[in-house]
């Protein structure tokens, strides 16, 4: 029994560990060294006839797989420690909370911010935010789609100037952006009224839109009259009875109305979207092919094909080993490797996974492939036991007699070792005891009985080997050898409460 906890506790060490290795993204720490969240890009655009930088945040992982993502350009995004950094963090911090998928970030830096994004100026005057959205469409978009890995699924975020331009984008060119967030668009009186003379036209006609609008508003900063305007926009958003057309209003709270202009509420706006994206508890998942099926009615509801996540994957791999689903979990694991490998975790679940079966060379080979990705002590150390296992191990010569020609095999392996002064194998008491509950796990458990006698015979002193023995015979349902084996433990060591409580349930006294 000890030797089971024993064991236990190392799987649960050892699962502390890898959230701790693999829960953080460590980049280089030296004295001096630069904090990066992006990339800056320069492309030449024709159509506004001049250069424009825009920043570039990539997921996690993204230069090790070849997954896809979805995209989402923040306008002020030259407001690298306000906006950028916000939208890099918040996206971050929901993905890791299974609530949305990993995006890859865009910040667009401002050139002059009224002339771009506004369809009407302050003088009357037709503005800029037609040329603007041709610069999206016809350059930046098919830049971005073009250097990196991408969805056909794209998010603009427009706070201050930018909510007008994200309405008129919205509307002028529906389907660019499937989703919409922005603060009130009608901040500037120059704009309300064309603005709402286009909405009343747009959400009235016919043919597709599949757009989700989300406004912040309400703040120390609005008005009553661009509440008013905001007010008469939902009025024409209802007239149209659009389904498939969703407006989301955000008014912040009275301790969230501080004066300053709001953000675009990326916490609240992203998940309201990507609702359903974390798989519910009570989801019935037998297999991959069932996480498989549940987001692919997810990638009708949100337009595009949605990977399934890998928290995801690794949660229900979990559960499906803890239930038996062994196989099963399998499968999840190597599927993880395949489409996510720069996830550790997946390769640890598969060490651990294989080598529960005595399968030790594909152990090996995952311990090896995350060491090639991270070197960490711990693991290094795990693999290094279990080589010398292999290499040098008594017991593993005997599991391999086991496994390869039956019980009798085993022991015959054994008294040959026993026997054999010259040989250079090690016998260790904790990695027979090890085995025999391996044994047990693999539904062998009259090899695991005779493994634990082996035990015994070698370490006739150790209270431990007596109660896994006890515990052996108890499995295998023969009470009276299980009973003389637990006496014996508890005579070795008086403090075994274990095998007193379990003599006790068997009715005999533990003295």
């Amino acid at each position: 029994m000890k030797g089971r906890i024993q064991s236990a506790l190392s799987a649960a060490a050892l699962a502390v560990t890898l959230m701790l290795l693999v829960s953080v993204c460590s980049l280089a720490e030296e004295d001096g060294s630069p904090v990066s969240i992006g990339t800056y890009r320069t492309l030449r655009s024709e159509v506004l006839d001049e250069d424009r930088t825009i920043l570039v945040n990539l997921p996690r992982g993204y230069e090790k797989s070849a997954v896809h993502y979805p995209v989402l350009f923040v306008l002020y995004g030259g407001q690298v420690r306000g906006y950028f950094a916000e939208t890099v963090h918040v996206t971050d911090r929901l993905h890791e909370a299974g609530l949305i998928p990993r995006l890859i970030v865009v910040g667009v830096k401002n050139v002059d911010r009224y002339r771009d994004n506004l369809p009407v100026n302050r003088n009357g005057e037709r503005g800029g935010a037609d040329k603007f959205l041709r610069f999206f469409d016809e350059e930046l978009i098919p830049f971005v789609d073009e250097s990196y890995r991408t969805k056909d699924f794209r998010i603009l975020v427009g706070p201050q100037a930018g909510a007008s331009f994200g309405l008129y984008a919205l509307m002028e060119r529906p389907g660019l952006f499937r989703v919409n967030m922005i603060t009130n668009p009608f901040w500037n009186s120059s704009v309300r009224e064309y603005l709402l003379a286009m909405a009343d036209g747009f959400f009235n006609r016919e043919g597709p839109l599949e757009s989700f609008l989300f406004i912040t508003c309400n703040t120390g900063a609005d008005s009553e009259a661009t509440m008013e305007y905001l007010d008469k926009l939902a009025g024409v958003v209802e007239e149209g009875r659009r389904n498939d057309f969703v407006m989301v209003m955000n008014p912040l709270g009275e301790e969230e109305k501080d004066g300053t202009i709001p953000s675009p509420g990326l916490k609240k706006g992203l998940p309201a979207y990507f609702k359903g994206y974390k798989l519910p508890e009570d989801a019935e998942v037998d297999g991959l092919d069932d996480l498989k099926q549940y987001y692919r009615v997810l990638s009708e509801r949100y337009g595009y094909e949605v990977n399934v996540p890998e928290v995801a994957l690794i949660r229900q791999g979990d559960r499906l080993q803890r239930s038996g689903g062994v196989e099963e979990a399998e499968v999840i694991y190597e599927y993880v490797v395949e489409q996510y490998p720069h996830n550790l975790n997946s390769y640890l679940r598969l060490a651990e996974l294989y080598r529960s079966q005595g399968n030790y060379g594909r152990s090996i080979d995952y311990y090896e492939r995350f060491l090639e990705r991270r070197q960490e002590p711990f693991i290094e150390q795990q693999l290094t036991a279990l080589q010398r296992y292999v290499d040098e191990s008594a017991a593993y010569a005997v599991e391999v007699a086991i496994i390869g020609s039956g019980i009798d095999a085993g022991v015959t392996k054994y008294r040959e070792l026993r026997a054999d002064d010259g040989a250079d194998l090690y016998f260790s008491e904790s990695e027979f005891n090890s085995l025999g509950y391996a044994l047990v796990a693999r539904g062998m458990p009259g090899a695991a009985i005779e493994v634990f006698k082996m035990n015994v015979e070698m370490n006739p002193e150790s209270a431990n080997a007596y109660d896994s023995l006890g515990e052996a015979y108890l499995m295998h349902e023969d009470v009276p050898l299980a009973v003389e084996s637990y006496k014996r433990s508890l005579e070795l060591d008086p403090a075994n409460d274990n095998a007193r409580e379990v003599l006790k349930t068997l009715g005999e006294e533990g003295d």
